[in-house]
């Protein structure tokens, strides 16, 4: 999916070329998500921005730092800190 605009209250219009989604999406800390158009909902679906193609709108390759970026943002997944503690005692039974 590509982003098409940015509206001025923050919210993000994508859009997939393929089979017509269109969402609109506010990114975290004030996730939401709106359906425009459903298009394929079976269909899985990757936001990709100018930045996020290889040879980008500068013409560069991608950055190691760029594509972290991009796989975390693809995958939903955060990054732990390293100094996190444990939920729990690992010396006690759980």
């Amino acid at each position: 999916m590509g982003m098409v605009r940015t509206e001025e209250s923050g919210l993000e219009e994508w859009a997939c070329p393929t089979c017509g989604r269109r969402i609109l999406l506010h990114w975290p800390p004030h996730y939401v998500k709106h359906v425009l158009d459903t298009g394929d909902e079976q269909a899985c679906h990757i936001a990709r921005t100018a930045e996020d193609t290889p040879g980008g709108p500068s013409g560069n390759h991608e950055t190691a730092a760029a594509r972290e970026k991009r796989w975390l943002r693809e995958t939903g997944t955060h990054a732990l800190t390293p100094h996190a503690r444990p939920r729990f005692n690992p010396s006690e039974p759980v």
